[in-house]
């Protein structure tokens, strides 16, 4: 085996390095003999690229970050105190962070530290929607606000979300005797429902059937469904009234937060499919979950079934829908 002394390697690597770095007055080149700046670089810049769907803890090897996750997560910047290469001095490293998945994405101080958010005083995390771009830089600084947003960018779009559907549903059984009960009811929609949904704060879940808020904010939700009772309504008075709910979290009449009750008269109720609508404008919070619901309110009660379906005239026979008008 041979080996190759310190000086020889020197003789080699020198001229390499030469054709590489250039320096003048104190500027270093890379690929051009006139540095204008401290570094000049005549060429492309490479940097680590990860793309992670949990939640982590950002560290000394990370610089451009995408979030892929399709449920919220959090990534955490270092803490300043422990943060290679020397310890609580950090000064000027920088993450980039895209969220690239539909799940929210937190990105929060270590421990005590605040960001620096630019308006007001510092704040222990910041929020990326789906779609959403940030930048931060650290300050330097050992306590308070230690890390510095430089750039975020969320979303442009507010959320348009919407269903509408053409086939139809009907409650019977045990699912008519709770309607009667006044027990809310969920009308069902599909992924394949879906009209339009833009802007990223809001998804549908196909198996609860609710929207699920990702962002908060102020919503604009409407719905409207056809109603008719399979057969003659019963009881003796003329009218049957039946509710139509938007409702949060839960599908109880405790849960409810907008509804319009149509009162239909017995022939109508039982030979006609008639429309009930709904509108709403409420606060809804980050996890929050969004129903469609119908239940029986008062006179004569539906018998054999509730079905939802559309006149001969039309083809939808139900929707659901939801608009962000401002978030916090």
């Amino acid at each position: 085996m041979k080996y190759i002394n310190m000086k020889t390697l020197l003789l080699f690597a020198l001229p390499f390095f030469y054709n590489l770095s250039h320096s003048q007055t104190g500027n270093v080149g890379i690929n051009t003999i006139n540095p204008g700046s401290s570094l000049t670089i005549n060429g492309s810049i490479a940097g680590q690229y990860k793309n992670v769907s949990t939640s982590t803890l950002l560290g000394v090897n990370d610089f451009y970050m995408a979030y892929s996750g399709s449920s919220d997560g959090t990534f955490t910047l270092p803490a300043v105190t422990a943060a290679a290469p020397a310890p609580g001095n950090i000064l000027g490293r920088i993450y980039y962070i895209k969220n690239v998945g539909t799940g929210r994405l937190t990105i929060s101080a270590n421990g005590s530290e605040l960001i620096d958010n630019q308006s007001g005083a510092g704040v222990q995390s910041v929020t990326l929607t789906p779609g959403g771009y940030t930048m931060f830089i650290s300050k330097g600084t050992l306590t308070g606000t230690t890390w510095e947003v430089a750039l975020l960018i969320n979303k442009t779009t507010p959320t348009i979300a919407a269903l509408g559907a053409t086939n139809s549903v009907t409650f019977a059984g045990t699912a008519l005797t709770d309607f009667n009960n006044s027990i809310p009811q969920i009308i069902p929609f599909s992924t394949g429902d879906i009209i339009v949904n833009q802007g990223g704060s809001a998804t549908w879940n196909d198996t609860g059937d609710f929207w699920q808020i990702i962002e908060s904010g102020v919503y604009k939700i409407e719905g409207y469904s056809y109603f008719r009772s399979g057969a003659a309504v019963s009881g003796t008075n003329p009218f049957t009234g039946i509710n139509l709910n938007i409702t949060k979290n839960g599908t109880a009449l405790t849960d409810i937060i907008g509804g319009n009750r149509a009162n239909l008269d017995n022939q109508t109720a039982s030979q006609g499919s008639s429309p009930i609508n709904v509108s709403c404008i409420v606060h809804l919070n980050a996890g929050d979950k969004v129903y469609l619901t119908m239940n029986w309110g008062a006179y004569n009660q539906p018998t054999t079934n509730v079905s939802i379906l559309a006149p001969n005239s039309l083809k939808e026979n139900r929707n659901f829908s939801l608009q962000q008008l401002s978030t916090p």
